[in-house]
């Protein structure tokens, strides 16, 4: 008898805790009186994990907006480069070759020069517009005027580079079948290039004011 009494005695307490871990009202109830006595608001696990999840979402669209806006800063000062490396070959090809040829007696070079020097101050403008937005903390422009004013712009350059890049280079095709090889061509060639790859980056900054306008996070 008295071993039986001590064996109830001992297993009591555990199974009165196996039976309040089973019983999801009780659970409930021992976590609410937790919360009550430490004076913390009462809210459920459920909740809980709820709220984690808003958090995190939150804090990863605060990571893309971040990321979106460095990389529209890089994209920028790329864009200010190349058409500056552009345009300049192009306008130091004077009076090369054996015929003393210069871009500025061809109208489809002239074109190519003029367009890059746009892209390169529009885009030396938007690096700075950009460097001061991560600085400051403030839009030079009013949004979502600066939005639709940079989607515009990036349209028409990015339509401008790829029309005047394959214009020149039909010329510049057409000069070297007729006349050959030759050191004028060859720049000209070299500034074509460059101005393609200024096309590549404009159509990158395209679709990011395009995300911009859809975005009001950035």
């Amino acid at each position: 008898m008295a071993a039986d009494a001590v064996e109830e005695a001992m297993d009591s307490p555990l199974r009165s805790t196996l039976n309040n871990a089973e019983d999801p009202q009780v659970n409930s109830t021992s976590y609410a009186s937790r919360l009550q006595r430490s004076g913390e608001p009462l809210q459920s696990p459920l909740a809980e994990a709820e709220n984690s999840r808003v958090v995190r979402w939150i804090l990863r669209r605060r990571w893309q907006a971040e990321a979106m806006r460095r990389t529209s800063v890089a994209a920028r000062a790329t864009e200010a480069a190349l058409c500056l490396i552009a345009f300049s070959v192009m306008a130091a090809d004077k009076d090369r070759g054996w015929a003393s040829d210069s871009f500025d007696r061809y109208k489809e070079y002239r074109y190519c020069l003029s367009v890059n020097v746009i892209g390169f101050v529009y885009a030396g403008f938007q690096a700075y517009a950009e460097l001061s937005r991560l600085i400051s903390k403030k839009h030079m422009m009013r949004r979502p005027m600066g939005d639709c004013f940079d989607f515009a712009m990036d349209q028409v350059l990015t339509y401008l580079l790829i029309s005047a890049s394959s214009s020149a280079a039909a010329h510049n095709n057409f000069w070297m079948i007729n006349w050959g090889e030759d050191p004028f061509p060859s720049m000209i060639s070299g500034s074509i290039a460059v101005s393609f790859l200024a096309f590549v980056v404009f159509a990158l900054s395209s679709i990011i004011s395009t995300y911009k306008i859809f975005n009001r996070t950035i």
